[in-house]
């Protein structure tokens, strides 16, 4: 799906945070007595998460538009004063609190987390389990109305019929000018009532009539590609990033708990429960 062109300008409010201004480096525009250089360019696009930077950088122009939009925006709206405004106030407020608070996360909890030089390899071998591929079967059908109709062709097939013409010339779904062929599937693609046989079947079985709520179905199992575990190589991304998360969130815990010190918090279970909120 094509990325929708999303405003620069709310880009800029709301995604660049913090970053500092530099009076260094070349002078890229000029307007209303301000100048932006190359070097504040730079750092307000640096500030943004790294999904949104490749899309800034592939449109610098339109960015640095809306940037000329926003210095001229906020003027006219300190001229009306709407910076007094109680609603604007408010969310000034709360985002110069997450501001503070992103910061101190990321003093105390992101920029301690080290991950020791085998620490990954570590975790691989003592959770193998978590990296084994899902087993995966390949299948075709033949689906027809009655159970009558399928056991006939069940019999039929037993008997030396071809299952991939008894599926083009029976079938009542799309797969039949495959010859019902399904590809390779993993659970969770199928109705329970097909996958709950499908699952149990050996290579080359044949099974059926099965009930499902399309109809009835003759499986016969073609192939099946046993779990094996994915190499270190292949996972060491995920294994890292899943090993800063558990530090993260234990960090940010230990964080919490050490300011909150022998404070007591108190909550109202029930009100809490009864509490009516919006969807």
């Amino acid at each position: 799906m094509p990325m929708k062109k999303i405003s620069f300008f709310i880009l800029a409010l709301f995604l660049i945070g913090c970053s500092s201004k530099s009076s260094g480096g070349a002078v890229l525009a000029r307007f209303d007595g301000v100048t932006l250089t190359d070097t504040e360019f730079i750092q307000r696009i640096e500030g943004m998460p790294k999904d949104v930077q490749n899309f800034v950088i592939r449109r610098k122009k339109e960015f640095l538009e809306d940037l000329v939009a926003e210095h001229f925006l906020s003027k006219e709206a300190k001229k009306r004063n709407l910076e007094k405004d109680p609603e604007v106030q408010a969310l000034l407020e709360s985002a110069h609190r997450k501001i503070l608070i992103a910061r101190l996360v990321e003093k105390e909890v992101d920029d301690k987390i080290v991950l020791g030089a085998d620490e990954a390899q570590k975790y691989y071998q003592s959770h193998k389990e978590e990296f084994m591929t899902t087993l995966t079967l390949r299948a075709s059908h033949i689906l027809v109305k009655t159970e009558q109709e399928a056991a006939l062709i069940k019999e039929a097939i037993l008997q030396g019929a071809d299952f991939e013409d008894m599926a083009r010339r029976n079938s009542l779904d799309a797969t039949a000018i495959r010859g019902g062929d399904l590809g390779f599937f993993q659970k969770g693609r199928f109705v329970p009532e097909f996958e709950e046989v499908v699952f149990k079947m050996k290579k080359g079985e044949l099974n059926g009539p099965i009930k499902s709520p399309f109809g009835y179905h003759v499986i016969r199992l073609t192939d099946s590609l046993e779990p094996t575990l994915r190499e270190f190589r292949d996972v060491k991304g995920l294994v890292e990033q899943r090993l800063v998360s558990e530090k993260r969130s234990r960090a940010f815990r230990a964080l919490v708990e050490k300011l909150k010190g022998n404070v007591r918090v108190d909550v109202d279970e029930k009100k809490l429960e009864a509490l009516k909120l919006k969807s």
